[in-house]
């Protein structure tokens, strides 16, 4: 199987359209409009975003020179995104059952048995750098969708 044909089975779900421009190509994609979109430091990549979300969806069309290099690092960054929104969704959703999980931790059991539970500081401190934000090696550089300007701004 080719590395594109696996490229186009990954985005799919979010696939509108590919087209070719006469220098250009460009990969048409659907978005939730609650995603973050990774800013692209190459100056070959173009984010546009076409029109208004519409239900929730947002229209952003990739747009790079016919160069395979260049192709390739559009794909990745679509891939970065797509992962990394749906890592997030996954987050927030444990987020939501953990607290859920807790709050009928503290509605069924006594205030006494409740003041001396106990969270495993050491696993927390793995996770959480000594500013208090996520500990994460990847650099901040997103933007939500509806940020986006329309027109020809980058990201």
């Amino acid at each position: 199987m080719s590395t594109y044909f696996n490229f186009l089975k990954k985005i799919n779900p979010h696939l509108k359209s590919v087209r070719k421009l006469e220098t250009h190509i460009s990969y048409d994609l659907l978005f939730p409009d609650t995603w973050l979109i990774t800013k692209t430091k190459s100056k070959n990549i173009e984010v546009i975003k076409n029109g208004n979300p519409t239900n929730g969806i947002v229209q952003l069309s990739f747009v790079c020179p016919i160069n395979e290099n260049i192709v390739t690092e559009v794909e990745d960054l679509v891939d970065n995104i797509i992962k990394s929104n749906k890592e997030r969704e996954e987050k927030e959703k444990l987020f939501r059952s953990k607290v859920q999980e807790l709050k009928s931790i503290f509605e069924k059991e006594k205030l006494e048995d409740l003041k001396s539970l106990k969270f495993d500081v050491d696993e927390i401190t793995k996770l959480i750098g000594t500013n208090g934000e996520e500990n994460n090696d990847r650099p901040r550089s997103e933007e939500r969708v509806e940020s986006i300007e329309d027109g020809n701004s980058k990201v």
